[in-house]
């Protein structure tokens, strides 16, 4: 059960289009508190989208006082997909050690927008035609 803090917490969360399996991709570190930086990749879990933000689960906690502009990497028909997100919201699971994230793109031209879409409509039919293992990697838990 998940405690939101207000109304508009959990509006926040809601109107995302939920998949089937968990597409695996995978995020670095782009940006923290303004100034560059570079890590490495961690796998993520994404589990929710709509064309403004998406949902994903991970091993790693962020830093939740900090402004930070993630990497995001999807594979999709042997497509790689890269967008940057903004973090707008966390929920630990500390039991699991799983932190499931809530990230809004980073859309600054139509081009990225364009972009979004096509992934958001990629996933979406291969999630209703069952076929979502034919178009990128996934898991049925996350490892």
């Amino acid at each position: 059960m998940i405690n939101y803090t207000s109304m508009g917490e959990k509006a926040k969360w809601e109107g995302l289009y939920q998949i089937r399996h968990y597409v695996v991709g995978s995020m670095t570190l782009l940006k923290l508190s303004g100034k560059d930086v570079k890590t490495g990749r961690t796998p993520i879990y994404l589990e929710q989208l709509n064309g403004e933000k998406l949902r994903f689960v991970s091993r790693v906690l962020l830093p939740k006082d900090k402004e930070i502009l993630l990497g995001l990497r999807f594979s999709i028909t042997e497509n790689l997909m890269e967008f940057k997100a903004h973090i707008v919201g966390v929920i630990s699971n500390e039991k699991k050690k799983q932190y499931t994230y809530l990230v809004e793109f980073d859309i600054d031209n139509e081009e990225k927008r364009v972009n979004i879409l096509s992934f958001v409509n990629k996933i979406q039919l291969a999630n209703k035609q069952k076929k979502l293992r034919n178009v990128t990697q996934i898991a049925i838990e996350i490892e």
